[in-house]
């Protein structure tokens, strides 16, 4: 079996009240204006805006990064965004990319707004003398659903000295539709409205404290894969230093010739089948209908464009990606996310023995499941959900890291696993075992702040104090490019060595690194090789 089966299982779960603090010249007061508190309006280069403080830190949100996608720019790269007058408010954020409300992406509510290329930023509220790293994060939910102001970025700013930004991007078939007609550009929209954010933040990074020269892309799930989809971007060439990768990294990516066949029937569907007339058809047709008919299709990065001319696994294979460290990891219990939402959220009952194997067959076909049965069987296990959400984890997730890290070693990587065994759920909802570090439950950790929800964790003491230090790690990594600080502060995290590790293990009051082969034995990696390489 080839590595695409690999990476095709791995894309199953990825899924500012006056003009204060301007200085001569009109530019706002920036990093050397000594160590109080930092100015609420900002001059970018497209206008005034105005921000505001909560608790330790200064928030501008909603601040439009491109112009539109909407009419003649539905379904073209981004353009710039049209400069205002006056000072903007930035007090809310903007509005959600277009997409089906479905929880396990974060954004409940069905938006219909095309109008959505708005990022948020986030700074210390006090100031000092030195520019800052700045970290641009990219939302997951599958490339059809999320938001980046679901992702409250105060307490990463505050506590990690670090300017946070948060980014929309197009999403389903409006970011991610390739057909004929559109030209050969199309498929990679959301990738292309990425890279515009990429572009507005390295020239506006000094306008709010940062370094335009010290920027790391970060992301979970579909975000993590949109990491390293920029990594493998000649287009983004310069406009990150750094990356980190969390749950997700390579991908099962579609040629331009597929993704344009895919979209000759979402085309008819629609009725837009006329070649000379089917780009104004399409462009003419109303959201919630565009939005019905993607919902019969799966939407991602395409391969064979300017913007990503080969999949981010050929390109790490080939060493023709950009060399920036990475740090990348995933969860000790990825899996029981889907499982969870599978089963006790679409089909409202635990999964149950009988279909184990059922599922195990129609996922890896007869001759697989067999195999799987033999080292996944059911008594090994207290519930078929955690005997088939082991099955994600190890194949989907663990084991598909272990080789994007091993690819990439050569640019300096950081591996991690989240391991802790009771985080809270950050769901609002009961699952019928216990969650342990599901897909995103790390996220609550890096940002201190459940997302969505945009709550305190109810952490533990010792809870608290690994959110502390994975902020630590996430921005020391940020600013240097190693997670480590000074000597004897935090437990020592080695670069990952050749093909064989270490892993950082995250677990409260226990992180410590972990052996690649006691990782590679737990997850069963030697057998995933067997199944799917």
């Amino acid at each position: 079996m080839s590595v695409s089966r690999l990476v095709s299982t791995v894309s199953a779960g990825i899924l500012a009240a006056g003009v204060v603090g301007l200085v001569p010249g009109g530019t706002a007061a920036a990093a050397g204006s000594g160590s109080g508190s930092r100015p609420l309006v900002v001059r970018t280069l497209d206008g005034l805006v105005r921000g505001k403080y909560v608790g330790a830190a200064r928030e501008f949100l909603g601040i439009p990064y491109a112009a539109p996608p909407v009419g003649k720019l539905r379904w073209s790269p981004p353009q710039p965004a049209k400069p205002w007058t006056g000072i903007r408010n930035a007090g809310e954020p903007g509005n959600d990319c277009a997409q089906i409300g479905n929880l396990d992406t974060g954004v409940p509510v069905t938006s219909d707004f095309e109008n959505c290329l708005y990022l948020n930023v986030y700074t210390p509220k006090a100031g000092t003398d030195r520019r800052l790293p700045v970290m641009v994060w990219i939302h997951g939910g599958g490339f059809t659903g999320g938001a980046g102001s679901i992702y409250n970025g105060q307490v990463l700013a505050a506590k990690g000295n670090a300017v946070v930004v948060t980014i929309n991007y197009r999403l389903n078939a409006f970011g991610f539709l390739a057909l004929p007609s559109l030209g050969t550009g199309g498929g990679d929209y959301g990738l292309m409205d990425q890279q515009a954010a990429l572009r507005w933040v390295r020239a506006n990074a000094s306008s709010f404290d940062g370094n335009a020269r010290n920027l790391t892309i970060f992301g979970e799930s579909a975000g993590g894969a949109s990491v390293c989809a920029n990594m493998a971007s000649p287009t983004a060439r310069g406009l990150f230093q750094r990356a980190i990768a969390e749950s997700g990294c390579l991908f099962l990516t579609q040629t331009k010739k597929q993704a344009d066949a895919t979209g000759e029937k979402f085309a008819a569907l629609l009725g837009c089948t006329k070649l000379a007339t089917q780009a104004a058809c399409m462009r003419a047709k109303p959201v919630p209908d565009i939005l019905k008919a993607a919902a019969d299709f799966s939407w991602g990065p395409v391969t064979g464009g300017a913007t990503l001319p080969e999949s981010p696994l050929a390109a790490f294979e080939s060493g023709k990606y950009l060399h920036v460290p990475l740090l990348q990891g995933t969860n000790h219990d990825e899996g029981r996310f889907f499982v969870g939402f599978e089963f006790d959220v679409a089909e409202k009952h635990p999964m149950t023995s009988k279909q184990y194997p059922s599922v195990l067959t129609a996922e890896f076909g007869a001759k697989d499941a067999k195999k799987i049965l033999g080292v996944y069987p059911l008594k090994k296990f207290p519930s078929p959900d955690l005997a088939y959400a082991a099955v994600l984890t190890d194949s989907e997730f663990s084991c598909p890291a272990l080789l994007a890290d091993s690819l990439t070693s050569r640019s300096g990587v950081y591996a991690y696993e989240f391991s802790d065994p009771n985080p809270p759920n950050d769901f609002p909802i009961k699952f019928s075992f216990p969650l342990g570090s599901a897909h995103s439950t790390e996220l609550q950790y890096v940002f201190q702040r459940i997302p969505f929800l945009d709550t305190v964790p109810p952490f533990t003491d010792a809870q608290f104090a690994l959110s502390d230090l994975m902020i630590r790690y996430w921005t020391r990594f940020a600013a240097t490019g190693n997670p480590n600080g000074a000597a004897g502060k935090a437990p020592y995290w080695p670069r990952w060595t050749g093909a064989t590790g270490p892993v950082q293990e995250l677990v409260p009051g226990k992180t410590a690194p972990e052996s690649f082969t006691e990782f590679f034995r737990f997850h069963n990696c030697g057998f995933w090789e067997t199944i799917l390489l």
